[in-house]
């Protein structure tokens, strides 16, 4: 029986700091599933389409009230400063009698002392434009509710990509068993890793083979394997923010091939976010992608697995870090094939730190008004 040595290099620090991603709740806001309706009077609301923001929810009161609530999940916001955002637009907003009669993102916290109110408010008219607040939640909350909407004024309110952040690291390895398609067993390539793994800190999920009848992980076409797929047959989800992907693969190839230095490409990454923004990543081998069986580090892409049995080649996968400087919510990922070695993927995680840009907001109030609409 082969003796088998597999190695996790742990080359740093970066701890996770929480279970729960940075990203508590996000929605584009092109319908209205996961919100309690509130009206009261003569009051509005339904999905629409806008010509900049695509899919919007658009509310509309004649001196009444509607409001759209959720419940945030506790456990993500306790003890958490939280960020609320969303792309929001107001025509003709006129306050009604009490401060609290306007536009509005609210979010109501209880607490054993008490509820706790923060709100971004507006009246009048405002182009489409990022709104929100940042509230401190405290550890000992029971409950929070986020809600949005019109209360007790006139006027229409249209609520676009809607976003709630905590303070915390968000770690979230990608679901790949949508575009999986291979079993490694199918790349002359027994030593593999299984199961969740992590390297600096950073978790994959690698595919079960037995388990997903699709295979166990994502080859892409090069020299020598023209007949493997040249893209990914469907984007990979991501549906939140994220500041870096981890990508862990290698160029496949004999596995005794030395190490080379393309001048083009061997895959290109794109990914796609909110709002129809696109960024991409060319991975050129010898840079950002090593060969299967190369020991050695390279510019972008650290070994973070090797495998050694006294019969058959080694095996080595590394993981290369995409920085990622868009601050709007990852819709998802994808990669095609361009020109040089087959490449096969293993698994992809995305990071998000927690935002450094402060949200712009309306007239923000905490804790100074009773009564506040909402749950």
């Amino acid at each position: 029986m082969p003796i088998r040595t597999c190695l996790w290099l742990i080359l740093g620090s970066l701890a996770i700091g929480s279970a729960h991603a940075a990203t508590i709740c996000y929605t584009a806001c092109d319908s209205l599933e996961g919100w309690s309706v509130h009206t009261l009077a003569d009051a509005t609301v339904q999905p629409s389409q806008d010509p900049l923001t695509g899919p919007c929810i658009q509310l509309a009161a004649h001196g009444g009230t509607v409001l759209l609530s959720r419940e945030l999940p506790l456990a993500a916001v306790q003890g958490c400063r939280v960020t609320v955002s969303c792309s929001l637009q107001t025509e003709d907003v006129l306050p009604g009698p009490q401060l609290v009669s306007a536009a509005k993102l609210h979010l109501a916290v209880e607490t054993p002392s008490g509820v706790k109110h923060t709100s971004a408010r507006f009246t009048g008219t405002r182009p489409w434009q990022r709104e929100g607040f940042t509230a401190d939640v405290p550890a000992d909350a029971r409950r929070a509710v986020l809600n949005v909407g019109l209360e007790a004024c006139a006027g229409r309110m249209r609520v676009a990509n809607l976003l709630v952040r905590n303070d915390q690291l968000g770690v979230r390895p990608l679901p790949l068993a949508p575009v999986a398609n291979a079993a490694h067993g199918q790349l002359g390539l027994q030593a593999f890793p299984a199961g969740r793994i992590e390297w600096n800190g950073i978790p994959f999920q690698i595919l079960d083979a037995d388990a997903n009848e699709s295979g166990d992980c994502l080859r892409l076409a090069g020299a020598g394997r023209e007949d493997w797929p040249r893209a990914t047959a469907a984007p990979i989800a991501v549906g939140s923010g994220a500041t870096a992907i981890y990508i862990l693969h290698a160029a496949f190839d004999a596995a005794a091939s030395p190490a080379r230095t393309s001048d083009t490409p061997c895959v290109i990454w794109t990914a796609q976010y909110a709002g129809g923004y696109e960024a991409s990543l060319s991975v050129f081998e010898g840079r950002e992608i090593g060969r299967v069986g190369q020991a050695e580090d390279l510019e972008n892409w650290q070994v973070a697995w090797t495998s050694l049995e006294d019969a058959g080649p080694r095996a080595t996968w590394g993981v290369t870090k995409w920085t990622l400087y868009h601050d709007a919510i990852l819709q998802s990922v994808s990669c095609r094939a361009y020109r040089g070695s087959p490449v096969v993927v293993l698994a992809v995680t995305a990071v998000e730190e927690p935002s450094q840009l402060r949200e712009p907001g309306g007239q923000l109030l905490d804790d100074e008004v009773e009564g506040e609409g909402g749950e």
